[in-house]
């Protein structure tokens, strides 16, 4: 995972002047190097959505079109309520948005929900998830409706099967209100023969067979049941009613369920639901008016039956069998002013009945007040009947809004008004009725005055006759409006029609194609992000683009781990007439330091920010290089405080070196080729080592001397190359760059920090050391990000040097720079 998770970003993702370019090669060398975690990432995303996919709930939909019937809609629209002549004849409709509001209503959903019985929920056990049963479950389980509409939390049932034995488990909360309940209680009980019944404190639990069914002994049933109440949330919730088009009145239905048969069922019975309710709210006035009409003939018939009890027996008493009447103009006279009278009494008790009504249904603003039962007024009547629509229309809107709704309320300011006209009507009604009885009455005690003369038994005989034929004729006209009133009974039609059966639409849930696709982005993305976040954290270099983007100073070389077959005396892998792979890095680093050096330029200083970066390893093998040229050169060993160059070479003499010449004011020529030593590794090349360790360096290198044993050098040597101390350690190397031509900045690759060019780009600014370069070191080719990147393609080959970016110009951005401390063991050439 190492190797994957150290990328490379490529050579040309770079911020120059503002602008951002992104290098596609670099991506393409991240996929590459790391594509087993892609495919990995693919396989396990993949195969996680190929399991949801497997075991998740898939969601049906169903769908149903109901034509909602409003045919005096348009006649209400600029228009007064017209008069209607049959009772509970009236339209219940106050729009399509009001009527698809009542379809969406919890009532409507919890009375489809006790018809087909969907408060109870049944479902297998499953190997990982429950498998949920719709008419083929080999039980019913049912509660008592009195203790069902109490629940406020569900009764789980588990229901198992021995030989002849179901055993039936489970727990109930028993409620104390509407939102509390208190428990859970269990229960344990075996049955051995159906239907039977389980006592509980919540209700009585009945478990009867399902015809066609049967529970199987490995089977486990499970059963929950809730309120029609709480199931209506689901369904409610679930239910989508829109307009199909604003020109017509019919309302699409839609409905997502878990199964699609349950789904087409619900919105079958949603319909039935919506016209029984709307046929009971439209026949309420005349179910009403029903009741008024039975209660009145009731009482006329027994008054009717005392009147002919009362001529009965006045005949037996006075032997009366036919009796001849005599009466002239007078008595004909009396008898029509007596039944004007009767007629005007009668319509002033059904005014006197109505006001009761009336006054009963202006504290009960849902009451509806009798209509058509015989009044002669028909302004009362009209005012009445236009009453019972109002409240007939509030009472719907009710179910589905508070008293306070803006829709309610001027319906409820509206009845209240109409109540006090109904009122008002009916007392001017009466009050003319009176005096036209006042009128009558005065005519009759005329009439009876001129008829004195009668025979008591005929006048007697006249008025029994007269109060039959009066409670007959009432009792007569009651009865048809019994039958009419029962024929519009019988001729309400529904509310709403189902233009087809509903229809099951398909799966909508879950999207096969959506969440295998999200689950491979998701496969493709972590990796990416994982591989980002390790690259934003990562802290060292890694190879010549890090280097790039960190510095604007030219890298002249990479160079690479070489290998144990390659190294000679003192780690030199630089050998005469050979052509591997390190002496080709090390021609490249020395032709691009010529072209750095201009004419009688020969001091090369070589630092870096801290030890174990290779300072003494590519200074000697570089001095080596020269040295096949056939140059004269000398390797100074400047780091006085921790000298390497005798351990590099393998030479046991400490005693020799150039802190004996900076004691000095004015070395001679001939004390400097005193401590002069041959490397023993190439005739051309000589070693000024360290020498002893003093106990005051850095104001040795500030002395004089330095200048002089450096220009004695430029007079025998072609180049003079200065192993110095880590410049991010001591001022050492800030003080020799004074006699310096060039200064190579070493790194080393998965070794210097970041933030160690931020020293390096302010030496640069400052022009603190002279003419700097950079070499990458330490560059591990047995990796795959770095042989991939330099294509080298193995250690016996050079391969393909150019893509190594040698003597490269490229710029990149500044680190920042933390201090690392002097004193590490590893300032060696990069050993591994």
């Amino acid at each position: 995972m190492e190797e994957a998770t150290k990328l490379e970003q490529g050579k040309e993702q770079e911020v120059h002047e503002g602008n951002l370019s992104f290098d596609f090669a670099a991506l393409y060398r991240t996929i590459v190097l790391n594509w087993y975690w892609f495919v990995l990432s693919l396989i396990i995303f993949g195969g996680l959505g190929a399991i949801y996919l497997r075991y998740a709930t898939p969601m049906y939909q169903s769908t149903a079109k109901l034509l909602i019937k409003d045919d005096n809609s348009n006649n209400r629209r600029g228009q007064s309520l017209q008069n209607m002549t049959n009772l509970g004849i009236i339209s219940n409709s106050a729009g399509i948005d009001n009527e698809m509001e009542i379809l969406t209503s919890h009532s409507i959903a919890e009375d489809a929900i006790r018809d087909l019985k969907l408060y109870v929920n049944y479902a297998t056990q499953g190997r990982v998830k429950d498998v949920i049963l719709y008419r083929n479950q080999p039980l019913n389980v049912d509660v008592d409706q009195a203790h069902l509409d109490r629940l406020n939390a569900p009764i789980n049932l588990t229901i198992t099967k021995d030989s002849l034995t179901y055993n039936v488990s489970g727990t109930y909360f028993v409620p104390t209100d509407e939102n509390s309940s208190e428990g859970p209680f269990s229960i344990n009980r075996k049955i051995t023969s159906l239907p039977a019944t389980i006592a509980t404190r919540a209700g009585i639990i009945t478990i009867s067979s399902n015809n066609g069914h049967t529970l199987q002994k490995a089977q486990i049933l499970k059963v929950s049941i809730v309120s029609p109440r709480m199931a209506s949330n689901k369904y409610a919730s679930e239910l989508q009613v829109a307009q199909t088009a604003k020109s017509t009145s019919i309302a699409q239905l839609q409905l997502r369920d878990e199964v699609p048969q349950r789904s087409l069922d619900y919105l079958k019975q949603l319909s039935i639901v919506y016209n029984r309710q709307a046929n009971e709210d439209k026949n309420t006035v005349a179910l009403r008016t029903e009741k008024f009409i039975n209660a009145r003939l009731e009482k006329i018939n027994a008054e009717l039956g005392k009147t002919e009890g009362q001529l009965q027996s006045y005949k037996q008493q006075n032997g009366i069998v036919e009796l001849k009447m005599n009466a002239g103009n007078s008595v004909a006279n009396q008898n029509s002013s007596e039944l004007k009278l009767a007629e005007v009494e009668t319509q002033i008790e059904l005014f006197n009945t109505i006001a009761k009504e009336v006054e009963s249904s202006s504290r009960n603003l849902s009451q509806v007040i009798p209509s058509n039962v015989g009044l002669d007024d028909q302004s009362s009547t009209s005012l009445i009947n236009k009453y019972n629509e109002l409240v007939l229309e509030r009472n719907r809107l009710l179910r589905s809004a508070s008293e306070s709704s803006p829709v309610v309320e001027p319906l409820t300011i509206q009845i209240r008004e109409l109540n006090g006209n109904i009122r008002r009507a009916i007392a001017a009604a009466r009050q003319n009725l009176q005096i036209q009885r006042d009128a009558v009455l005065t005519q009759v005690n005329k009439f009876n005055a001129q008829v004195a003369e009668t025979p008591q038994q005929e006048r007697m005989l006249t008025q029994i006759d007269r109060q039959q034929e009066v409670k007959s004729g009432l009792y007569l006209m009651l009865l048809q409006k019994r039958e009419e009133n029962s024929i519009s009974l019988a001729a309400t039609a529904d509310k709403g029609k189902l233009i087809d059966d509903p229809q099951l639409v398909g799966k909508i849930s879950p999207d096969s194609t959506m969440i295998m696709l999200i689950a491979l982005l998701i496969g493709l993305a972590i990796p990416v992000v994982v591989i980002l976040l390790l690259q934003f954290f990562r802290y060292k270099i890694e190879g010549h683009d890090d280097v790039a983007r960190l510095t604007k100073l030219p890298i002249i070389a990479d160079v690479a781990i070489a290998s144990n077959t390659a190294k000679g005396k003192a780690d030199i892998v630089v050998h005469e007439n050979q052509n591997n792979q390190m002496e080709e890095i090390f021609r490249s680093l020395r032709t691009n330091l010529q072209f750095m050096l201009k004419e009688g330029q020969k001091v090369v200083l070589f630092t870096s920010s801290t030890s174990g970066e290779g300072k003494t390893f590519i200074a000697a093998n570089l001095s080596v290089s020269f040295g096949l040229l056939g140059k004269k050169v000398i390797l100074i060993g400047l780091d006085i405080r921790r000298p390497r160059l005798a351990e590099l070479f393998d030479i046991n003499d400490h005693k020799h070196g150039i802190t004996n010449l900076l004691v000095k004011d004015a070395p001679t020529a001939e004390e400097l080729q005193e401590q002069i030593l041959p490397s023993g590794v190439n005739k051309n090349l000589d070693l000024l080592m360290a020498g002893p360790i003093p106990p005051n360096p850095a104001e040795l290198i500030a002395r004089k001397s330095l200048d002089v044993i450096i220009n004695l050098l430029k007079d025998k040597y072609d180049y003079i190359m200065i192993d110095t101390a880590p410049v991010g350690l001591v001022t050492d190397t800030l003080q020799i760059s004074r006699v310096a031509d060039a200064s190579i900045y070493m790194c080393r690759a998965d070794y210097t920090p970041k933030s160690s060019f931020n020293l390096v780009n302010a030496l640069a600014n400052e022009n603190k050391l002279p003419n700097m370069a950079v070499v990458l070191n330490g560059i591990d080719m047995s990796k795959r990000k770095y042989s991939y990147y330099y294509g080298y393609g193995g250690y016996s080959k050079y391969g393909r040097y150019g893509k190594a970016g040698y003597g490269h110009g490229n710029y990149g951005n500044y680190g920042n720079y933390s201090n690392s401390h002097y004193g590490n063991k590893n300032d060696h050439s990069v050993k591994r």
